[in-house]
């Protein structure tokens, strides 16, 4: 098991945990039990704000594999010389570039681009390798449109292809969309933690949170794949 998937492993583990305490709460409450933590008796409402928490560890779990992806297709880029780089490779690392805030003075452009280009001919030292995500939060078609600019490939197998698709009970988005939709719904204030998954019960959380790691274990694999046949290199170099 790879370093990728080790740290996804661990993650999915933390996260089927808190699943399983969240469960055990559910439980005991419908049964009427008291359940005390000091002087606090836990309630519905607890459980409505521990659910919320694991719609947001979710969707962090899929923000912290996709950084690492990019984080360690950066350093693999980064140890070769940019001569060996595919053309591919080059236009999305440029894309970064091309994507940094400045001016819209033409001086500040041009030393954005100029600077861009002295490290490209190896005059000046590449200190990191950066790769810019498609815009939009993590969902799976930005991981997809991600693999389609590197050139990664990454085909859906016959057991995930139609657990990623669209559904009325997601509001006719996919699972990661919905996922990405309510995390931000929560985390930007629209939803309240007592509300952010009011509408769903553990069991929805548990199915969502097992198509969505399929689907990131899936995506791990295939940018692994890029990564150990070192595809974003040139061909003849």
């Amino acid at each position: 098991m790879t370093d990728l998937h080790v740290t996804l492993a661990e993650r999915r583990q933390e996260f089927e945990g808190h699943l399983a305490f969240a469960t055990a709460l559910d439980r005991r409450l419908i049964e009427g039990d008291t359940i005390s933590i000091g002087e606090m008796a836990l309630s519905a409402r607890h459980l409505l704000t521990i659910k919320s928490g694991l719609v947001v560890h979710l969707y962090n779990i899929v923000e912290a594999t996709m950084t690492k992806v990019i984080d360690e297709i950066g350093k693999e880029v980064l140890a070769i010389p940019p001569s060996q780089w595919s053309h591919i490779t080059v236009k999305e690392w440029l894309r970064h570039h091309a994507a940094i805030g400045v001016d819209g003075n033409e001086h500040t452009r041009l030393e954005v681009v100029h600077e861009a280009a002295l490290k490209l001919l190896a005059r000046e030292p590449i200190e990191d390798s950066k790769f810019k995500k498609p815009s939009g939060t993590w969902s799976d078609r930005v991981i997809l449109e991600f693999a389609r600019r590197l050139g990664v490939n990454f085909p859906l197998n016959a057991q995930i292809a139609p657990r990623i698709q669209p559904s009325p009970k997601y509001r006719d988005m996919t699972p990661l969309e919905f996922l990405a939709d309510r995390r931000n719904a929560i985390a930007h204030g629209r939803r309240t933690f007592e509300n952010g998954a009011s509408d769903l019960v553990l069991s929805d959380i548990a199915e969502l949170a097992s198509v969505t790691l399929d689907y990131l274990a899936l995506a791990v694999t295939a940018f692994e794949g890029y990564i150990v046949q070192k595809q974003f290199r040139a061909t003849d170099a």
